[in-house]
């Protein structure tokens, strides 16, 4: 079975989305997926912030993007992280960035996992395809 690992550092919209749809079509061809999430990303996947990616754009922009994006049918990326979740995509986020970012464990969405750089490099090495985001 073809396996994909995807690494995902940065918390902008546009990584965030294509890291979530990336995923999501591995999935679909019946891939294993995994995404490794470090730095700033790492605030994605709390409860208290819970997949709401930031658009690094002006505040007018950023409600024309929002409100595009609405209008053509592109889902908002808490819902492409739930259905990532949902199908099956293992979603591993980097201690370190977890703790420097001020949050625990506990406040980790529900199905994410704690990992450090050691299984990153792991799990990239039998990969068949890396991404990095």
């Amino acid at each position: 079975m073809t396996k994909l690992t995807i690494l995902l550092a940065d918390d902008s919209f546009q990584k965030f989305y294509h890291a979530l749809v990336l995923a999501i079509d591995g999935k679909a061809l019946n891939w294993t997926v995994k995404c490794f999430v470090t730095s700033q990303a790492v605030i994605l996947f709390t409860k208290k912030v819970r997949g709401r990616a930031k658009l690094k754009l002006g505040f007018l922009a950023n409600l024309y993007v929002r409100w595009k994006m609405k209008d053509v049918g592109v889902q908002e990326t808490e819902k492409l992280l739930m259905d990532a979740i949902r199908e099956g995509v293992e979603f591993y986020v980097d201690e370190a960035g977890l703790k420097l970012s001020g949050f625990s464990k506990d406040d980790l969405l529900e199905g994410v996992k704690l990992a450090g750089a050691v299984t990153f490099l792991l799990e990239a090495k039998d990969s068949d395809l890396v991404i990095t985001l």
